[in-house]
Parts: C-alpha cells; structure tokens; sequence
C-alpha cells in the first residue's frame, strides 16, 4: 500500500498515508482550488495515470517542472521511487531519501505495480483495474449512468469486458472466442479461394443442378458401357484414373508443342528478313551527303545485326530441341495408351466420349465437395458462435447477480429506512444502471459511490478515490453512513471532503482520525498561490 508521499512544491513537504480510510480534509466553508482534487489526481499521478499532466497544467505553469517521491510498502517491505512532471514517462527506483537510483519506463513501472499489489487479473493491465475507480473531477469518468466507463467515448462493450477480466472471468470467453475465429478463418479462405477462382465456387441451385447432371452423366457412361466396342461392360477399365491423366497430359503436351512450333516459326521468319540498307541512292537526292559516315554506322548496324542472329540462331536450336523432347514425350503418351486399349479409330472417339464424361463427373463432384466443405465451415461458425453467446450469456448473468446482490447489501447499510437499491442490468454488449423511485441528483452520486464499494468487494481492485464534488448533493444521514462503510474497508480508500461540522459527531470523528491532511484558504496544498492572479 501507499504509505507517504513528499514534494518541495506542498506545504506539507512530506503527507502519511494508511490502511483503510485516507481522508483529504476540506475546511467547514467548502472553500474551493486549495488542492483537494489536486491531491487526489497527484495521486493517480503515481499510480501511473497521466491525467494530472493534461488537467493540471497551471500546476506546471506556476510552480514550473517538479518531482514527487513516494514510499509502498509490500510485505514489509518498503519500495521507493519517484515521479516527476519534467519527464513523466520515466519512473526512478530511489534509496529512502528519494535520491534517483535508475530509470524505468513507466509501463514497466505500472506492471511492477501490478505484481507487488499481486493482482491476478492477467488480462488487464494496473491501469485498466484502477482508473476507473479513481473518480477525480478532470479525469470524466463520474457518468452516474455508466459506472464501468472510464471515459466518454468508451463503448459498451469495451466497459463490459474489462469488468468481465476484472472478475478473473475471461479465459472462457477467450478460449471460444479463439476456436470461433479458427472457424471464421477457415471460412473466409474458402470464400476468398472461390471470389479468387482458385477452387470452384458455386451456390445452393449449382449444388443440386450438378447433383442431377452427375446422375445423368452415370447414366450415359453406363449405356456407353453396354455398347458393342466393350463386350465385357468393365467402364472402370476404360475410364481409369491412369486413362483420365494420360488424356490430359497429351493433350496439355500437344498444346505446349504448338506454343514452342509456333515461337520457331516468328525466329526463322526474323533470321530471313535482310537489313540492306543501300545508301548509295541517297546521292541522287542529297549529293552532299557524308557517304563515308553512312557507311560506318551501316557497318555497326550490321555488326548488331550479326550478333542479334547468332542469338536467333541459338534460340532457333533450343526451340527445336524442346519440340523434339515434346514430341517424344507425346509417343511415349500414346504408346501408354495403346498399351492400356490399343483403340481403332472408332474406338478412340468411344473411350474419349467416356474419359470426357468421367472427366466432367469428376468436376461436378469437385464443386459439390468444396461447396459441402463451406457449408460446413458456415455450420460450425454459426454453432461455435452460439457456445460463444452462452459462455457469455452466462457469465454477464453470474456478475450481474453478484453485483446486485452486493448493491442491495451495501444500499440496505446506507438507507436504513431500506430504500430500492440501484440495480444493473447486465448483457455482453450493453449495460444500464438503473435507480429506482429516486431519480434525485444525490441518489444518483450515492449509487455511483455505492457501485465502487460493490466493486471494492468482490474483485481484487486495491483502492478507490472519490473526490468531494460526489459528496456534494448527497443527504446528510447518507454520507454518514457511507463514511462509516469506508472506515469498516481494510483495502486503501482516498477520498477529499469537506464541510464535516454538518455531520454527527461520530462521523466527525472517523474523519478527523482518518484525515491525512487538512486544507484551508490559508492552508493549501502548494506553497505558491495563484487563485487571485489575473
């Protein structure tokens, strides 16, 4: 826990802290800018926020850069270090004295802080458990309506799933939430390959149009079976794998020939076609022209020439030998063949008719089976979908009874005449906070304050701030007792109030005792005073 804090810009050089209640106590005026919530976001400001460099910036302007050390104390230990506004990226390990010893970032700084304070809630950063719950004017996180929204703009969900790691209860959600992505994935692959053309893509009237056309396609093969150049009716010798890829790769080789015959043919024409230039013509209509320099360049134009076709040449030959090599790679093909069916010419145009639809069937079934496989992957998203919904259904269901539960049990204490409790109703996406009966300003804050006392309870968060503005609209029976709910917390509880003599005496007292500083119009928290420089 935080046990003191010092500064050469307080009044107070050095201010104690303890266990339980730690009061910032304000004058019987309400006077305000003495350093109320000043001190509170300073400390926010070593525990890692940042708000006190933004909101607080007339701190800076008047008493110029400065530096705050400060003292934890774990297991009996006590842990030193310093802050400062200069640089407030970088936290300092100190010796007691505050003497900087080395520098650490402070990320770094705020996950240290998360270890000495042995918080398990391993999805969340030191950061995301505390600010919230540091209600600070400036820091706009005091929305009575939105208690879990640690600033405006936050979404719905993005409060409720850092409530859901808060409680230690994200692993379930992040384990379905990490298969229904894998299924997702899978999904988008088939999607893409089919918008891509790298697998066939087809819909539901394709899917049962090809069923059809394959049945039909059976049929036909099964009549071609029983025709008279295949006694034997055997149409799996005919239409075999090996007879279906010897067809294709003949006919893929044969059209790889024509490719390469039809590149010799365009390098015999080029090696044909004659570069004479004859200059000599040009004398009858320009007699002054340089001759002897026509020639020259002729003659390195037919030096290019001849090099140019040497190349055609050698590429004429190496044309010439892949036709050959194409060429006896399509008779061992046919020779395959032969060897399989050794067909006639009528023959061959009945095998074909039968490797053709095989082929076609083969197709069909192909499209048929990637168009199962998606709706498989469609299936399987849509049902790990589901899981994901009832893990979360069920989980937003056990911290909504949880915290109502606490609400009422903490709002009975406040209201003894037992007022309706304030009550949230709670799903993955969307939260409502909601009072009952009492729609009044001070109610409202009560439910806040009682919201992070729920909170304080149930979950390993090891401090709240509330700031005196809070406190300000509430009913007096109201805050007394609230007072007294804080003094009965053992976890560290940092709040600014002000004008106690309203209250009974035993609340008076619990504040007095619990004070770690008192402030007044004569006696703020900075030596320097600015309130009335124009």
């Amino acid at each position: 826990m935080l046990v003191r804090i010092k500064s050469a810009i307080f009044n107070e050089e050095c201010i104690y802290f303890h266990e339980g209640l730690n009061v910032i106590l304000g004058d019987n005026k309400g006077s305000n800018s003495i350093g109320k919530s000043t001190l509170l976001m300073i400390l926010d400001f070593i525990f890692g926020g940042n708000t006190y460099i933004s909101h607080n910036s007339d701190m800076i302007a008047n008493l110029g850069h400065h530096d705050f050390g400060y003292t934890f104390i774990f297991n009996k230990r006590e842990y030193h270090f310093v802050r400062g506004t200069e640089n407030p990226k970088i936290v300092y390990e100190s010796n007691e004295k505050y003497k900087k010893l080395h520098s650490i970032d402070v990320n770094d700084y705020t996950k240290d802080l998360k270890k000495l304070y042995e918080l398990n809630a391993d999805k969340l950063s030191f950061r995301s458990v505390v600010s919230n719950y540091s209600r600070v004017w400036g820091k706009e996180n005091d929305d009575i309506k939105k208690p879990l929204h640690s600033y405006h703009k936050q979404t719905f969900s993005q409060a409720i799933t850092t409530l859901i790691k808060l409680f230690n209860k994200y692993n379930a959600v992040e384990l379905q939430d990490k298969e229904l992505k894998e299924k997702e994935d899978k999904k988008q692959v088939l999607n893409k390959a089919g918008r891509y053309k790298l697998i066939p893509k087809i819909n539901k009237k394709d899917f049962e149009k090809n069923i059809k056309e394959i049945q039909s396609l059976d049929k036909e093969i099964k009549r071609l079976g029983k025709n008279a150049y295949n006694p034997s009716g055997d149409i799996q010798e005919l239409i075999s794998d090996e007879m279906i890829e010897l067809r294709e790769r003949k006919k893929q080789l044969i059209e790889e020939r024509e490719y390469y015959v039809s590149r010799l043919n365009r390098t015999t024409r080029t090696i044909k076609k004659s570069a004479d230039a004859a200059f000599e013509n040009l004398l009858d209509f320009f007699p002054n022209v340089n001759l002897e320099k026509l020639q020259n360049i002729e003659t390195f134009h037919k030096g290019i020439s001849s090099i140019l076709s040497d190349e055609l040449k050698t590429a004429q030959r190496e044309l010439s030998l892949r036709i050959d090599e194409l060429e006896k790679e399509i008779n061992v093909v046919t020779k395959k063949q032969d060897h399989l069916l050794s067909p006639d010419e009528e023959y061959t145009v009945f095998i074909d008719k039968l490797i053709e639809y095989s082929s076609k069937i083969k197709n069909l079934k192909l499209e048929n089976e990637y168009y199962k496989k998606l709706l498989i992957a469609r299936e399987e998203t849509k049902s790990k979908q589901k899981e994901l919904d009832e893990v979360k259904g069920r989980i937003v269901k056990e911290l909504k009874n949880s915290l109502n539960a606490k609400l009422k049990e903490i709002n009975d204490f406040i209201h003894e005449d037992k007022r309706t409790a304030p009550e949230i109703f709670l799903t993955y996406s969307k939260y409502d906070y909601k009072v009952f009966d009492n729609t009044g300003t001070g109610k409202a804050y009560t439910n806040l304050i009682i919201f992070d006392l729920a909170i304080l309870s149930l979950t390993e968060i090891p401090f709240i701030m509330h700031d005196s503005f809070l406190f300000k609209n509430i009913e007096k029976e109201a805050v007394e007792q609230l007072i007294e709910h804080y003094n009965s917390m053992s976890k560290q509880i940092f709040i600014a109030i002000d004008m106690i003599d309203m209250f009974n005496q035993e609340t008076q007292d619990i504040l007095q005792d619990k004070k770690v500083i008192q402030l007044t119009a004569d006696k703020l928290l900075t030596k320097k005073d600015w309130r009335d420089r124009k």
